[in-house]
């Protein structure tokens, strides 16, 4: 099943009209527990975070989050936010949902003169197809290599492999096309 963007609502939560939902989802898919879930958007408020939701026929299907200012030091002292979660329920996958929540965290970021954004990916086959997604759209490795979370690797480090082993990369926002000519989804 292919998801035309039409069929896509993206909302933005601190506008969500069902606030209780994208937590419920949060606890489901990616917290774990309704403590971290709120967690997750505690910050939303005062300007920290931004959470996108998309939504099929009322459900919540999928969400990315930005973190205007990373906790890696080298893009926050740059001013590049962190795509810092993208996630959409199993079912929904390379459906196209993926792609129009990226499209919209990165206009918002291009609109807020952001001018790159930045996204980490896991280094084993779990994240291969957020590697081959991440590379069609235009993000390249940072230069540092592979990290356990902010720290690069050394050679001859050993390490176990688990979700703390990530590549950081950036994406030029520079040339990004407006929403008009593209006819994307716009956020709500």
């Amino acid at each position: 099943m292919t998801v035309t963007n039409h069929d896509i609502a993206i909302t933005d939560f601190g506008r969500d009209p069902d606030p209780a939902a994208v937590l419920d989802f949060l606890t489901e898919w990616v917290a774990g527990s309704n403590g971290v879930a709120e967690q997750h958007v505690a910050d939303h408020a005062d300007g920290a975070g931004t959470t996108l939701t998309a939504r099929l026929d009322g459900t919540v299907v999928g969400l990315v989050t930005l973190r205007w200012t990373s906790n890696n030091p080298d893009f926050a002292a740059h001013n590049i936010p962190l795509v810092h979660q993208l996630m959409v329920v199993p079912g929904h996958r390379r459906t196209g949902i993926g792609t129009a929540l990226l499209d919209a965290a990165e206009r918002l970021a291009a609109d807020r003169g952001r001018t790159t954004v930045g996204i980490t990916v896991g280094l084993f086959d779990q994240y291969g197809p957020a590697q081959r997604l991440y590379a069609k759209r235009g993000y390249v490795p940072d230069g540092k290599g592979a990290c356990r979370a902010r720290t690069p690797l050394c050679e001859g480090e050993i390490v176990t492999v688990d979700h703390s082993l990530i590549l950081w990369l950036t994406k030029d926002l520079k040339q990004l096309p407006s929403n008009r000519n593209r006819g994307e989804v716009g956020v709500r």
